[in-house]
Parts: structure tokens; sequence; C-alpha cells
């Protein structure tokens, strides 16, 4: 297909760019090598190494190997000392094992500690795999199994389901690679998946394992573990119905989408006039674990809006400099009263309680009443605005470890603060797929 081959010229790296990348992967080998104990390995992993990122798209993933001896503490210190080294400025990041990440030459460089093991069986920790993977890709992918994994993994990030983080919840590189390795080709992958409903269970070898998830790729050096766990039944379904269309009219677009048009602020704030949440200053962590936690505390906050009555339709959360979370409601004001259901007539001695009780309430308006067979009182609410209610309950949500630490520098937004979000906003309010824009 020509538009493939445009795609792959435009997404391949040039002999050039090979060497470049090539230089510089020397370059930080030879760093890492100065520095590190001798029987500490350094090891090049993800994509650059397997022959399969794309061009102006990659990392560069140094994993460190320790003897199974060091403890997490002397490892984290020894590859932080190495990175001093190598980058004017670095950060520590956190996930399962804390890793160091610089910018050299221009590069994104990650430098992540994990344990020497001879076989899965060892691991001590998740990133202990990542080397594994690293050399099975190579082993199985020939030329042509790496550009038709370049075309599928640039065809999910034009759909917007390409990554496994947190942010995404979408297809990692690895199963993508897995994917093209199975059935042969980009497209054979797109013919394949228009097809999945229900239950999927994929794999290269042959699996006994039960697994609860809907949609399974069996990671081939850990039959234990699902590749596809990261990836959320929203994504996807827009997988499978962008293969359908793709298959029925390709385009440019799949691949390479036009931006999404930013909407002016005042026809932002009239969209979203029903729509509350809570802003702050974005908090020094990564994003694997800021956004499970705004997906927590927009959880929390639809819990706390239903259980006073208000209509909650959607959650959104979001972070850039700012984060915020919150949620869309049938109406940010329901009315101040409500009815009160009490016991069927018939239930005399539970009648008697009833009437007793609600004469003496403060909150009941006018006296019990009969309707259709049972007792109703009308009560007045506590809480019938939804940003009074948030205002006054915030100290009382689980927003999550480090976001609940941040609560004093919260602010509860309505639709004319939260409408400074413009790019977000103009992105969830459009009602076409990126590839229709």
């Amino acid at each position: 297909m020509k538009l493939l081959e445009e795609v792959l010229k435009e997404i391949s790296p040039s002999p050039q760019e090979e060497k470049e990348i090539e230089k510089i992967v020397k370059e930080i080998k030879d760093k890492i090598d100065e520095k590190k104990p001798k029987e500490v390995e350094a090891m090049l992993v993800g994509s650059v190494a397997k022959g399969t990122y794309l061009k102006n798209e990659l990392d560069i993933d140094f994993f460190i190997l320790f003897p199974l001896n060091y403890t997490k503490e002397e490892m984290k210190k020894i590859v932080v000392s190495i990175g001093k080294k190598i980058f004017r400025k670095y950060k520590l990041q956190y996930a399962e094992h804390p890793y160091v990440r610089g910018i050299y030459k221009g590069f994104i460089i990650d430098l992540v500690p994990c344990y020497k093991i001879k076989s899965i069986e060892e691991k001590m920790s998740a990133v202990d795999r990542t080397p594994f993977h690293t050399e099975y890709i190579k082993r199985n992918f020939d030329e042509k199994l790496k550009n038709e994994a370049r075309l599928l993994k640039q065809f999910l990030k034009g759909i917007g389901c390409y990554g496994a983080e947190a942010k995404i919840e979408g297809f990692s590189g690895y199963l993508a690679e897995l994917l093209v390795l199975k059935y042969g080709s980009f497209l054979k992958v797109l013919e394949n998946a228009k097809n999945w409903e229900g239950k999927v269970i994929l794999s290269i070898n042959k699996v006994k394992k039960k697994f609860e998830e809907d949609f399974v790729f069996v990671d081939p050096i850990d039959n234990s573990r699902n590749v596809a766990a990261a990836l959320s039944k929203e994504k996807l379904k827009i997988f499978i119905f962008a293969s359908k269309q793709f298959l029925k009219s390709p385009k440019i677009e799949f691949f390479f989408p036009k931006e999404v048009k930013i909407l002016d602020k005042e026809e932002i704030e009239v969209k979203i006039k029903n729509f509350v949440g809570i802003c702050f200053k974005k908090p020094d962590i990564v994003d694997d674990i800021l956004y499970p936690q705004l997906k927590k505390a927009a959880k929390s906050l639809e819990n706390l809006l239903e259980n006073h009555d208000f209509g909650v339709i959607d959650k959104f959360w979001h972070a850039n400099e700012e984060a915020f979370f919150g949620v869309k409601l049938n109406s940010i004001t329901i009315d101040e009263t409500k009815l009160h259901m009490g016991p069927p007539l018939q239930e005399k001695k539970h009648v008697k309680a009833f009437i007793e009780k609600w004469k003496k309430s403060e909150i009941a308006v006018g006296e019990p009443f009969e309707k259709k067979g049972r007792m109703w009182v009308k009560i007045r609410r506590s809480y019938n605005n939804a940003l009074e209610l948030i205002k006054s309950k915030m100290g009382e949500l689980n927003f999550g470890k480090d976001l609940n630490k941040l609560k004093k520098e919260m602010k509860v937004c309505d639709n004319t603060c939260l409408s400074k979000f413009r790019k977000f906003w103009s992105e969830y309010l459009s009602n076409k797929y990126p590839w229709e824009r």
C-alpha cells in the first residue's frame, strides 16, 4: 500500500540519524562503564535497542544490572553517581525503582537500576523483566517486522492509544511489537483486531494460566503476566473501531491527525456550565504516580456528590503545569427540598415511629403524609449547591497519598476558572475521533 510506504518514510530514521543515535548510545555506555562497579552491567533496552523506535520520538533507556546481593538503596546511590557524571542536570524519578532521568545532547536518557537475573523466575520487581523483553524482540524480529511495528506504533499514536503509562492507559511498545510478531504485519494486526469481542486471549506460545482481564496478551517470557494489563477498555474499543475504519477507508490522518481546533474561553465556559472541579499546582511526582491519584480523586468527588443527590454524568482529570480533576453534573444546583420515603401504611408500628420522628425534626418541611400506600415527608437538603458541598466536605475526602497533602493549596472551580484549560477542553468537547478532524 502506497500510503504505508509514505508513512514509513516519515517515521523511520535516516541512515545518518541512526548513526547519530548509535554514537550517542556508545558515548553513554562508555560513561556508565567508567563509573560503574566491575560486577555491574549496563544494557541498552527498549525501542532503540530493538530498532523499532519512531523518528523524533525516542528516549534512550539504559538498564543498570546489579547482582542480587545489592540492596535497592545501594543501587540507587550508584545510579545517581553515574547520572551526575553524565548529566549537567538530572532528576530522580520514582516508579517501582527510583531511576535517573537527564538530557544528553538533546536526547532524554533514563538510567534504570534492576537486578541481573538468569531466569524470569528469579525476578524481584517488574523492571527485571525488561532486559528479557528486549532480547526476545531482537531475537525474533527482522527488518520487515521492525518496520511493521513502527507502522502500528504510529497508528496507535495517531488515534491516541499509544503508551501504557497511567496518563494514557493504552498499548505499550512491547505489546505493539508482540501483536506484529503474532500476526506478521501491521495490516494483519488490524484485520484481526476488527473481530475482537468478548474475552480475547492472545499468546505466542500455548498457555494454561487463567486471567481475569477481558483482553489478554500473555507475555512470552513470563506466562504469568498479561502484557495488556494496563490497557483500558476505552482505548481498546477505540483501537478496534479505528482498525475497522482504516481498513474500510485508509487515510494519512490515522497516523498524523490534524490538531484539534482550540475553542475560545467564552465558548468553553458555556459548554461546561455544569462542570465542577478542583485545581492546583501540579506536584513534582511522576505521571504514573500522579494520574492514578487524580483518577481516585475524581471518583471520590463523584461519590460525595451522588451521596448528596447530585446527578454525575462523567469524570475528568488532567495535569500539565496545573493539575485538575472534577465531574460533569446534570446541574450544579438542585432543589432545596426532597421527598423522603417512609414505611408502608400496613406497618402500623413503623408508621407511628416515622410520624413521631419527623414531626419533631428541624429539617422537615410540613407534616408527614400518606401517598400511594406509604408514608412520606418533605425534608430540606443539607446542600443544594455542588460547589458549596465540595468546599465543606473536601477535608473528609480521600484523594490519594500525595494529593491529600495538597488540599490547602487546592481551589474548588466552576466553569469560569476551569475554562482556562483550553486545549484540554477543546479535545474533551470535540465529538470527532482524531482521524476525523
